[in-house]
């Protein structure tokens, strides 16, 4: 972006963290449109720096541009994957006691926090009250809305209809409101997860942070900050949820785990996990198959040079095989090589092009390049080929929703694609 707007963008870049390249002109435009009506991009720029109107006019378009469309019980399976017991146990047994402390970042209008509400009573009980969950975003109005609890149809279509009835009461004009019940146990504040230095200051470290889907609308420089906060946010033995596409973003923060196991009172670092369980992961390393499960798993536990080995050994009796330049691409762009990624994952299209995970990640090494227009067709081809039902790369996506990943594309085009 160039001229007024490309300063706009700079500016919601700078508050928020917010990556809004090229392909999002139009979505920020229209953004700025309605948080400022009759007002262009030069205009918006010079009543934002008066002192008397600027942080409201500014918070109106953080508002606009921020707030992305949730629903309750999203991915659930993911959240019943938490081991509630345990972490109640370990509370109750050798911790500080009281509830089971949750952090939702990046709540947005708080139907992921009042979801976690749910499966946390579902899981363990009404009573006493089992889980504090603490949910937090940059917009103000999201923020406000979450805290009202009142909502449309389409946000509580996945609910059961048993848990709908007693936990939302129907209102004369359609709408649904918490029960006082539920809203007890779920609160909210203000937070910049990429720009603070930290958790939510005064906030106890927490049992479960989870934080979906967010990463993905952030600066490549700023993801590693927001984990970095995460993780500083949890308490040793704590449960770190992320989404799929954020994962894809830093494969290599943490090892994934998976199963319910007993949570440790003593340090063993944050958990990262994936919406699937990736037993597939752990096959022993012997043929094509076990050699690039090897690869992944070395991957997610941070030994990018194991990780290299195990793939470079498969690619040099096999160069054409389309999955190992993937993964190749995907290690090299974690190791900041974001050049070699983008040669790597050319020849993982070349050899399979409806392989949706490579086109993804080839934007994002493009956009690493400062190369918005090679990112945005790499985006866009992955949204052309990107299948649920494709399940000939069953390996690699053991922790990949491709759904997540296509609104991962989506975010990074503005939503025009």
């Amino acid at each position: 972006m160039n001229g007024s707007l490309g300063q706009v963008a700079s500016l919601v870049r700078r508050e928020t963290g917010m990556a809004l390249p090229a392909g999002r002109a139009d979505a920020l435009l229209t953004a700025l449109r309605r948080a400022a009506p009759g007002t262009d991009a030069a205009g918006f720029l010079r009543a934002v720096a008066d002192p008397a109107q600027g942080e409201e006019l500014l918070g109106r378009l953080i508002d606009e541009v921020t707030v992305q469309e949730t629903f309750f019980a999203r991915d659930v399976a993911q959240l019943r994957d938490i081991p509630w017991a345990g972490l109640r146990a370990w509370r109750a047994r050798g911790g500080p006691g009281g509830p089971v402390r949750v952090w939702s970042a990046g709540c947005a209008t708080g139907e992921e926090a009042y979801t976690l509400v749910l499966e946390a009573v579902r899981a363990l009980g009404a009573r006493p009250g089992p889980v504090d969950v603490l949910g937090t975003d940059i917009s103000t109005a999201a923020l406000a809305a979450a805290a009202a609890g009142r909502y449309g149809e389409r946000a509580v279509r996945q609910l059961d209809p048993a848990v709908r009835e007693r936990h939302l009461t129907r209102q004369p004009d359609g709408r649904y409101q918490v029960t006082a019940g539920l809203g007890a146990l779920a609160r909210f504040r203000r937070h910049n997860l990429a720009l603070s230095t930290g958790p939510p200051p005064g906030e106890a470290p927490f049992d479960v942070v989870v934080c979906r889907n967010v990463l993905i609308y952030l600066s490549t420089q700023l993801i590693g900050r927001a984990l970095g906060n995460l993780e500083r946010a949890l308490r040793p033995g704590g449960v770190l949820v992320l989404g799929a596409a954020d994962v894809l973003h830093r494969t290599a923060a943490r090892k994934a785990v998976s199963g319910p196991a007993p949570v440790p009172p003593r340090p063993a670092g944050p958990r990262i996990r994936p919406p699937i369980p990736n037993a597939a992961r752990r096959v022993a390393a012997a043929g094509r198959r076990g050699r690039l499960a090897a690869a992944l798993e070395a991957a997610d536990a941070g030994d990018r040079l194991r990780a290299l080995s195990e793939v470079s050994e498969l690619l040099a009796s096999a160069p054409g095989d389309a999955e190992a330049n993937f993964v190749f691409g995907l290690i090299l762009l974690e190791r900041d090589d974001p050049a070699g990624a983008a040669r790597a994952l050319r020849r993982a299209m070349h050899y399979d092009p409806s392989l949706g995970l490579a086109a993804f990640t080839l934007g994002r090494a493009c956009d690493r390049l400062g190369d918005p227009a090679a990112a945005r067709a790499a985006y866009q081809h992955a949204l052309r080929v990107l299948d649920p039902a494709d399940q000939r790369h069953e390996l690699i996506l053991q922790q990949i929703d491709v759904r997540d990943v296509a609104a991962a594309c989506r975010a990074r085009l503005g939503g025009t694609s």
